[in-house]
């Protein structure tokens, strides 16, 4: 069973190599002379292999028993791939290098929280507080990397490969090191996923935050573009991250205290109607200050959403589908929701800009709203409603 201290490691150094590569790496894409629409292709490839990268690596971790050695594999195909960032300077050579880099990162994700898990099942604890360490590393990085480099170059992908190069090793030495562990419950294989999907209210989990995240693609995927187009330094890009971030901290290290007393559908209407608000103001103003006050919304938008889906789906996967349920969540979300959200987002963004951009994200929240509104049910509300007919 992998300890503390080593998830804890590994999502500080996951997450600081995420918060230079999400705000920044879009600036860098520009500054190769790729357009905003092709620029919007470039993000949509990570979603892409989200749809079939997190089930087929899942599916290798819950049976072999050893997620911490599937995680060292992925974290050098990561490096593997990443690094031909150093000499792609066209769009095909950047799509390639990215292509690779997808097939092992956008993995990682679930991975990493099926280990953490496992974790506070055996010894305790919160998810939410061990992910909190991830968020602080996604701080660090971003405002170090905005604050100490006036104009975004290469420098973003070679810091990018040191941080990958370090938590690859730390994996190889710590996680991938943990004996295989074999858990009672439905095979891990495509049955056992499809078994998973037969629950409805795990579909239309799915599909909710499908929508969220489609209408979260604006923010990030095309915040760097927005934020340079007004006129505004890197150090205020960075800022925003950060003033972001430090709010998702916030959620996830109190969550313990009180994310049990609300209900878990509650939380995510919650969430996407704040991201209704959160995405419709961004669209109506171009102050720099009040952009950055907007950020701090962003722990209801991402961080009680992200773990209000992560805990629905874990309470309904058996152990030994652990890292399975995580996938399709990845994939439904990420997957699915990124794919079609950076696309388009990427698409709008040359059509009618950013302003116009932010206010139908606005709009398009309203969507996950009504699914969660309308077709979930909390699982107590559930069991009972399921009593009779047993």
């Amino acid at each position: 069973m992998a300890n503390a201290r080593s998830l804890i490691v590994f999502y500080l150094l996951f997450f600081m190599s995420v918060g230079v590569t999400l705000p920044f790496l879009p600036v860098y894409y520009q500054s190769l002379d790729i357009q905003p629409s092709q620029i919007g292709l470039l993000l949509s490839v990570g979603p892409l292999f989200a749809l079939v990268a997190p089930p087929l690596w899942g599916q290798l971790a819950d049976r072999t028993g050893r997620p911490g050695l599937v995680l060292f594999i992925l974290s050098v195909g990561s490096l593997c791939g990443f690094g031909l960032l150093l000499t792609a300077t066209t769009f095909p050579a950047v799509l390639g290098s990215l292509a690779l880099f997808s097939l092992f990162s956008a993995a990682t994700t679930t991975v990493i929280d099926s280990l953490a898990l496992a974790h506070v099942e055996r010894h305790g604890g919160s998810f939410a507080s061990l992910r909190t360490f991830g968020s602080a590393g996604f701080v660090i990085a971003t405002l170090a990397f905005g604050f100490f480099v006036d104009v975004v170059d290469r420098r973003v992908v070679y810091v990018t490969l040191g941080l990958i190069g370090t938590y690859a090793a730390w994996a190889g030495l710590t996680l991938a090191r943990v004996p295989a562990v074999k858990r009672n419950g439905p095979r891990a294989d495509l049955a056992g996923a499809l078994s998973l999907l037969a629950n409805p209210q795990v579909r239309w989990l799915l599909v909710a935050t499908a929508l969220h995240w489609i209408a979260s693609a604006p923010y990030h995927g095309s915040l760097g573009l927005q934020f340079k187009a007004l006129g505004f330094p890197p150090w205020t890009l960075s800022l925003s991250a950060s003033v972001a971030v430090t709010s998702e901290m916030l959620v996830f290290s109190t969550w313990s205290r009180w994310g049990h007393r609300i209900k878990p559908r509650s939380v995510l209407m919650l969430a996407f109607a704040v991201s209704a608000f959160r995405w419709g103001a961004m669209g109506l103003t171009s102050s720099a200050p009040l952009l950055v006050a907007l950020a701090g919304l962003h722990g209801i938008s991402f961080g009680a959403f992200y773990v209000a889906g992560i805990s629905w789906v874990a309470e309904r996967a058996p152990g030994s589908l652990r890292s399975t349920g995580q996938s399709l969540f990845v994939a439904a979300t990420f997957g699915i929701g990124g794919l079609i959200g950076f696309t388009g987002s990427g698409r709008l963004y040359d059509l009618v800009g950013g302003h116009r951009l932010f206010q139908l994200a606005g709009f398009a929240e309203v969507l996950p709203t009504l699914v969660v509104a309308l077709l979930l049910v909390d699982r107590a509300e559930n069991a009972q409603a399921e009593a009779p007919a047993a």
